[in-house]
């Protein structure tokens, strides 16, 4: 067997290029592998509705006695965060999930919890029921994070991964917007109700794609695996893709989680355990059965997974606060402190669209200008907004507001808003479906999006109470300073990943890469395919 650093040099060194494969139905190809994003936006737009369900729900019953069922400030910071709280129990399990049942596997499953969630919410008396319901959304879309961003990443080609990625987060988007637009236009048990059918619909079509060829490759099932790729490269036979399937093949003997062999049409492919080897694994010196636990910690520990881990970490924590997540369940008080004369539900329709109207222009513009460029851009348009968003507020109070520039904040948020969709929001959960080498890739996307959802806790438990501190006025300053550093920290270390191949982009994490090709989109990727 190999040593790591053996391995590691051919994966990086002599990596295989993926990104030039091309079929001769190259339409065909991305055919079939939008037709894997249709199927999967089910999923995605049940996860924003489920994200903003607090927002409609905090909306219609915070300090409202008219309504059975009302919330004291107390309740509806907890409402509001509880989510983001149990998401990341639900994550960090994720990575377990999908490698016990698979990427499609468990994203069918996931969809019990949710029916149940939306179902309970409709028939909800009581605050703690909705506390339950907050909870449970919140680890139904913690199990989803990994097997998703795993499936998008690993059925992709890398010329139009970026752009699966943007379909996917503004399919969420559209479940923010749909979830808005329901609760505007009927009540929200009602808008409960009917989002209880989207999980119904979305376990039928799941049971129309194939699974992962990465998962079925892992665990021994090579013929399933070319089967699967043949079906996502345009519905070809499985020798059409044997080029692809033989440079995965590759791929995954080169990476450093290996634990077993199996032969294969007289080859030898390394494989990681499965069930039926648990007798082969008993077998091994002690040194060999390494416990769950500290084959997790090996992986965390290792170079080429915690530095673009740590650098994960740290573009959600920055693009949370530039969006202004901490904010979002109140949007409609805070629309109502500007001042606006239009009702605050659908002043907040309106600004959520500007959000989904960002995203779909990023799938126009990524291939063209990049992500590390788009999310530049964005940054500096967004932390000027929120700085000019801190002086409105300090200039004109609730005592001294001036009713004809309450279109000012209320401009200033929707433009936020689109630069969230352009790229702020998009970056951390693209770079979660390319950063992370194939060993640990589950543990890490799932431990990067509970970190996403802890903090999204912290800052919208925090809101209310930042608010009575230091007033909205001081709170959107100090996102502004926050949202200053961010955009140093991108402009330094946020690396071009839009078409290149995972082995190139795992290869920046390590010592010996091209410090200047690093930060620079393939010129390939402007001319049109």
């Amino acid at each position: 067997m190999k040593s790591s650093e053996e391995q590691t040099k051919v994966s990086f060194e002599e990596p295989s290029d993926s990104s030039k494969i091309r079929y001769e139905n190259a339409r065909r190809s991305t055919c079939s592998q939008v037709v894997v994003m249709m199927v999967l936006v089910g999923l995605l737009l049940d996860i924003g509705m489920q994200a903003s369900m607090p927002t409609i729900v905090i909306g219609a019953l915070h300090r409202n006695p008219s309504e059975r069922l009302s919330m004291n400030d107390e309740e509806a910071s907890w409402f509001g965060s509880i989510l983001s709280f149990s998401h990341p129990i639900g994550a960090l399990i994720s990575g377990f999930l999908q490698e016990r049942f698979g990427r499609r596997g468990s994203m069918i499953l996931v969809n019990i919890p949710t029916l149940a969630a939306w179902t309970t919410l409709h028939l909800a008396d009581s605050i703690y029921q909705l506390y339950i319901v907050a909870a449970t959304m919140g680890l139904s879309i913690g199990f989803l994070e990994a097997p998703l961003h795993s499936y998008i990443g690993e059925v992709g080609e890398p010329h139009f991964r970026g752009t699966m990625s943007t379909m996917g987060t503004a399919a969420a988007l559209l479940g923010v917007l749909t979830i808005h637009m329901l609760g505007y236009l009927v009540r929200w048990r009602t808008a409960a109700l009917i989002s209880a059918a989207v999980p119904l619909i979305t376990i039928v079509c799941l049971t129309r794609i194939p699974e992962s060829p990465t998962w079925l490759i892992m665990n021994g099932r090579m013929k399933d695996a070319q089967k699967a790729l043949g079906w996502i490269r345009g519905w070809l036979k499985p020798e059409a893709v044997q080029k692809e399937f033989q440079q995965l093949l590759n791929h995954i003997e080169a990476a450093p989680k290996i634990h077993r062999t199996r032969s294969i049409d007289n080859e030898t492919y390394q494989m990681v355990p499965t069930a039926d080897c648990e007798t082969e694994s008993s077998l091994r010196p002690p040194e060999e059965s390494k416990s769950y636990l500290r084959s997790k910690y090996e992986e965390l520990t290792d170079k080429r997974l915690y530095r673009p881990l740590r650098m994960v970490f740290i573009v959600f924590f920055f693009t949370s606060a530039t969006e202004l997540s901490g904010m979002r369940p109140f949007m409609v008080g805070i629309f109502k402190d500007f001042g606006f004369a239009i009702d605050s539900q659908l002043l907040l329709v309106f600004s959520i669209a500007f959000f989904f109207a960002g995203a779909m222009l990023n799938v126009v513009l990524l291939r063209r200008l990049g992500k590390r460029r788009l999310t530049l851009m964005c940054q500096a348009v967004a932390t000027l907004c929120i700085l000019l968003l801190g002086t409105y507020t300090t200039l004109f109070n609730k005592s001294n507001r001036i009713p004809s520039l309450v279109w000012i904040p209320v401009t200033l948020m929707s433009c936020i808003n689109f630069c969230g969709g352009f790229a702020i929001t998009l970056i951390p959960w693209q770079l979660c479906a390319e950063v992370f080498p194939l060993k640990g890739r589950g543990t890490a996307q799932g431990l990067a999006a509970a970190w996403a959802y802890y903090v999204r806790f912290v800052m919208s438990k925090s809101h209310l109470y930042l608010e009575r501190w230091i007033k909205l006025n001081g709170v959107f300053f100090l996102y502004g300073a926050v949202a200053i550093i961010a955009f140093l920290y991108h402009l330094r270390y946020l690396p071009e990943t839009e078409d290149k191949s995972l082995e190139k982009i795992e290869s920046y994490f390590t010592e010996d890469h091209d410090e200047a090709e690093k930060f620079l989109k393939p010129k390939s990727s402007n001319k049109s395919r």
